[in-house]
């Protein structure tokens, strides 16, 4: 295990698991600890092709200014381990919660493919996930998903220029694109994601997804936030967790699947907002959002 000071007093560190280097980050600043916060340390977890810096970059510093936040970067399996699983990246968010929060309670927050392992994770681990946010998550992956992940796949083996193209299509809602290109905005947002060979193996995971079994189980005080626009995860797995996790409630924000680029600001506000007081709205509830 391994750490470096960064800028601003975040902590980069290492720690070995199933044989490959996890990255994460870590504010450091524990408000929860000198009394400063009521709030858990909140753990983030990014989603397919992700990493802190592409995921959270914004989200970060404005969390970390009311608690502690610890960030996990996926790493890759060893090649002669087989291909990736549900259960490899669910261990490498459990090691890092041991070595960096030791016994510590805290609220995991899971995007996209992170929100399918943190939901995971807080099944098998309910005496330290207490609470719990998903956004953007799935339960099962269906027809519509395996579509779209098959139209990528092909783009993929083809080298297809349109690749990049198809991304921005399915990653981002109607009207960011529209106001992106009114703004003469074909941006770094919507280029920037460069698929690589880990990318590829956590698209067929993707694939293969189904936690309905697990999910029932969350003992975790939960938030659920579906994306109005989303059309890789479409709001109705959002819906499919709220109704199936006994602790939930329920939130929706206006936006593409790639809310962290589109809405990171709203986002974190309902973050924030939840981890103030996890059970300010009852379980059940459909909470209201400010509209756009």
């Amino acid at each position: 295990m391994s750490r470096t000071e960064l800028a601003g007093g975040v902590v980069e560190g290492t720690i070995t698991v199933d044989g490959v280097e996890v990255r994460y980050f870590d504010s450091v600043a524990d408000h929860f600890a000198t009394g400063e916060s009521s709030r858990h340390p909140l753990v983030l977890v990014h989603g397919t092709g992700g990493s802190t810096r592409a995921h959270y970059g914004y989200l970060f510093p404005l969390l970390a200014g009311r608690q502690r936040v610890v960030a996990v970067d996926f790493a890759p399996p060893v090649p002669t381990q087989g291909p990736l699983t549900l259960e490899h990246l669910e261990r490498q968010v459990v090691a890092v919660l041991d070595a960096v929060l030791p016994d510590r309670p805290v609220t995991l927050v899971g995007y996209s493919l992170g929100a399918v392992v943190a939901a995971a994770v807080a099944a098998r681990h309910p005496q330290t996930v207490r609470n719990l946010v998903l956004v953007a998550g799935w339960m099962k992956t269906d027809a519509h998903q395996e579509l779209r992940n098959k139209v990528w796949q092909r783009l993929r083996e083809e080298r297809s220029q349109a690749l990049g193209d198809y991304m921005a299509f399915c990653a981002f809602s109607g009207p960011f694109l529209v106001a992106s290109q009114a703004l003469g905005d074909s941006s770094p947002a919507l280029t920037a994601f460069e698929p690589n060979a880990f990318t590829d193996v956590q698209m067929k995971l993707n694939r293969t997804i189904d936690i309905s079994g697990l999910v029932p189980s969350i003992a975790a005080t939960t938030l659920v936030i579906g994306c109005t626009h989303d059309q890789m995860v479409p709001k109705w797995h959002s819906k499919a967790l709220f109704a199936s996790i006994p602790d939930a409630r329920y939130t929706e924000i206006t936006s593409g699947h790639a809310v962290v680029i589109e809405r990171p600001a709203q986002l974190v506000q309902i973050i924030d907002q939840f981890t103030d007081a996890p059970s300010r709205d009852a379980a059940g509830d459909i909470v209201a959002t400010a509209r756009p």
